[in-house]
Formats: structure tokens, sequence, C-alpha cells
């Protein structure tokens, strides 16, 4: 069946116990989601790791066995490489780029987690490309394939029957997965807008002066976006989103290119091969934190286990967009582009950027905290470059359409659900979800305060745990009725 009317209206009850539980007691619920966050950390942060890996082995084996050859739908594709590409990035990783380019790979560069006989240059890039490379986008395909496989031909989207019963309708498992995956939908967008609109203000304030960084500018920042993002969404995906998708990507690849080419052209493309062979190398020990490559719980509490927690939470939206996206394209196709192409695009953005700003420190040794704020760092480096004025104002340009089409996405994906499915859906429902995405943005900034990213990252945690099991179920279920088409 599609997504039903209790279904929508168990959403909506839990979003008001939220915004409700936030506003009215907001020291005491941070505390709690902070004890409950750690207690599941410290009993299934393996576990996040171990899932991960499995995803990427799980894809790869479908791309190279002979199911690879099997089409998402009939017909062309729906999509060029480009616009698809761009919408891959626009809605799972534009926004967190911007946010970490600089941050990240210096941390690691001034703070390695472990000893490494890379240099440390390799050594940081390595540890941001596995953050950003294919386990992510294994949890965002893995979703989209089911999604796409089990629902083209079918004219609605139907989560929950299409996945669970297949087309043998046999109840594999009874559980409120539109519920799991809406509230997932709806933490994981709150926590990159509410960490993106702070990275805004701070933009802002380096190019004018002006909107100090506080929770009342943040809160109008949000409606702001959610305003302009719920207008994109009513335009439609073959509009609105895929066009401000392609401006994203073009203005990005201008800001990477420029910020290439008054660097080290060499030095740095030397940097992207070493790290990304070490990447290759390292991939399976670092998946499962193991010999040489293990780390310590604090690390992998603080950086590793939230990351995966958050690109679980994510996987809900992103994967049925990606699907909604990639009609036509065979299981080998879609798995490779989604795995490879933005995993290397990545890669080079965090090496353009990461080795200019190692260039800027010097040795580790040397480093005095310039790029030590999550939302203004980018800001600072971008001061180092020629034209520094127009650079900036064109990041705070790609930061504020990022954010965009992450919210844009999300609304489009949610009111496909709050329509019974429908792949066009209502205004009414795209302008209601619009609505509660601001809100609960708004509610979750107000529960942070100045601890903004510790308390999103625990409701990620939270969120992500009841989601991966289902997730599982999912998969097991996914392969059984691969297994009996053969």
């Amino acid at each position: 069946m599609p997504t039903s009317k209790p279904t929508y209206l168990t959403s909506l009850l839990a979003c008001l116990v939220f915004l409700f539980m936030a506003f009215s007691f907001p020291l005491g619920f941070k505390i709690w989601i902070k004890e409950a966050a750690n207690f599941t950390l410290y009993y299934f942060g393996t576990y996040y790791l171990y899932l991960g890996l499995l995803m990427v082995l799980v894809l790869l084996g479908i791309a190279v066995s002979p199911l690879g050859k099997t089409k998402l739908g009939e017909g062309p594709v729906a999509y060029g490489w480009f616009s698809w590409v761009a919408m891959l990035y626009s809605t799972g990783m534009g926004a967190g780029l911007m946010l970490r380019a600089i941050q990240e790979p210096v941390f690691y560069y001034t703070q390695a987690p472990r000893a490494s006989e890379l240099s440390p240059e390799i050594f940081a890039l390595e540890y941001t490309f596995f953050h950003w490379g294919l386990t992510p986008w294994a949890f965002y395909g893995m979703f989209g394939l089911i999604i796409g496989y089990l629902v083209y031909g079918r004219g609605r989207l139907m989560l929950s029957s299409s996945v669970l019963h297949g087309k043998y309708h046999k109840p594999w498992l009874i559980v409120p997965i539109d519920v799991i995956t809406i509230i997932s939908t709806l933490f994981g967008v709150v926590g990159a807008v509410g960490l993106g609109s702070r990275q805004l203000l701070a933009g802002f304030r380096q190019l004018f002066g002006m909107l100090e960084v506080n929770y009342t500018n943040n809160a109008y920042v949000v409606v702001f976006l959610g305003s302009l993002a719920t207008l994109s969404a009513f335009t439609g995906l073959s509009n609105g989103i895929r066009n401000l998708s392609r401006f994203n990507i073009a203005l990005a690849l201008f800001l990477l290119f420029f910020t290439w080419l008054a660097g080290d052209i060499l030095s740095i493309f030397g940097n992207f091969s070493a790290a990304s062979l070490s990447y290759i190398k390292d991939f399976l020990p670092m998946s499962i934190n193991f010999g040489s490559m293990k780390v310590g719980q604090d690390f992998l509490m603080d950086w590793t286990f939230f990351y995966w927690a958050f690109w679980l939470s994510w996987a809900p939206f992103t994967g049925v967009f990606i699907a909604r996206i990639s009609k036509g394209r065979t299981f080998r196709e879609f798995i490779f582009g989604v795995l490879l192409v933005p995993s290397l695009g990545t890669f080079f953005w965090f090496t353009v950027f990461g080795s200019q700003a190692f260039e800027l420190i010097g040795h580790p040794e040397l480093y005095e905290g310039q790029f030590d704020s999550l939302y203004g760092s980018i800001f600072v480096f971008f001061d180092s470059l020629p034209l520094a004025g127009l650079i900036k104002m064109m990041g705070l340009i790609l930061v504020f359409t990022f954010l965009i089409t992450s919210i844009d996405s999300a609304i489009f994906v949610l009111g496909m659900f709050a329509d019974n499915g429908n792949m066009e859906p209502r205004r009414r429902n795209l302008l209601a979800w619009g609505l509660i995405l601001v809100l609960f943005t708004v509610a979750t900034i107000f529960v942070g305060k100045e601890q903004l990213l510790e308390s999103i990252s625990q409701l990620l945690v939270l969120m992500a745990l009841p989601f991966s099991w289902v997730y599982l179920l999912m998969i097991s279920s996914f392969l059984f009725i691969l297994y009996q088409k053969k």
C-alpha cells in the first residue's frame, strides 16, 4: 500500500512532540539527548563501521555480477550525466563540502588520530577521503537502488509495500518504515541546515561585518532558506531543482579550478594521486578499525561514528531522491556512477583546498588556529587567494544555493510520501513539509544554542540506529527478490 494517512499523521505527531519538548524543556531535553547518544555510541558504534563496509561490498558485488545489467525502469535515462551528477552532489553533500573543505583536513593535519608512515599532508587527506568517500555514497546508493528497482513501473512511491512485500506480497516485516524514513529525513536535513545557516552568518560577518552569529539571526536565516527552498520545490524536479543543481556544480567547479590554478598545480595533483592510492589500499582495515589503522575510541565517537550516523540519517531521503532521478540506468551504471563519480570529485575538492591550507600553515607544529572555525574557516582561507573579495562572495552564494537544493529536495521527497507516493506531489503537501522543516530546524538550534553541532550529532546518532535495523531487513528482502528472479 502507499504511504497511508495514519502514517502521515503519526509522523506529524512525532514532529510535534519533538517541538514541544525542545521549546518547553531545552536544557533537560538536551541532557537527555546527550546521555542517550553516548549510550548508543558506546554499545553500537562499531556496528556502524561494519554496516558501512557491508554496504560498499554488497553494491560492488551487485555491480560486477550479471545483475548489473538490470535496468531501473523502461525507456531512456531520465537525465543526462551532468544533470544527474549535479543533483547527486547538490542533494547529498554540497553544503557539507563547503562547511568542511578546510576545517577537517587541517584538523587531521595538525592533530593526527594515530601514528602513520605517510606524510602529514597525505595522511590528513586520506582520512578526509575515508569520511567522505565510498561509504557515505554506499549508504545513499543502496537505498536508492532498492527504491528505484521496486518502484518504477508501479507509478507511485510505495516504500513499505514495495520493499517488504515486493511482487510476492509476503510480509517480510511489519514495521512503520514510512514513519522512520520521514523522521530520519527530518533530522538529517535539520542537521545540515542548522550547520549551513551558521556558515552563512559567518560568511556575511566576514564580508560585510554584519549579522552576528546568534540564535535570533540563525532562525531568520533558516526561515528565509526554507521559504526559497519551498518555492523551488513548487517549480518541480525538472525545472527548479535540476537547474539550481546545475548552477551549483558550475559555480563549485569554477571555485575549485580557480583555487587549483592559484596554487602549486603539480603538487596538488600529486597529493590527490598519493592520497587516493593510500585510501584504496587502507580502505578495508580503516573500515573496521583494525591493525595499524586502529584509532582511539574518542576519535571514533567524535568523527567516524558521527559521520556514519549522519550518512545513515540522510540515506532515506537522498536514496529516494537518487532513485527518482535515475530511471533508465542499469544497476552497474547506477552503482559505479553513485559510488565513484561523486567520490572522486569530492577527493579532488578536499585535495585542492586542503593542500593550499597546508601550505599556508607550514609544519603542523606551526599551526596558529586560523582554520579552527567550522563555519568561518573557508572564508578565512579565501583571503589568501587572488580576488579574495569576489571569491568570498561566490563562496557565500554557493553555500546559500547548496543549502536550498538540500532543503528543496527533502521537501520534494517528503511531499511524495505525504501525497500517497505521487511522483509529482501537490503544492499543499510541499508547503506543509517546508513549514515543518523550518520549525524543526529552529527548534534544534534552540536546544543546541552554542553547542549546535553536538546536539545535532546526538540527534542523528539516535535516529540512525533504529533506521539501520530496518535498512538491513530491506536489503535482505531486496536481495531475496533478486535471487528469486534469477
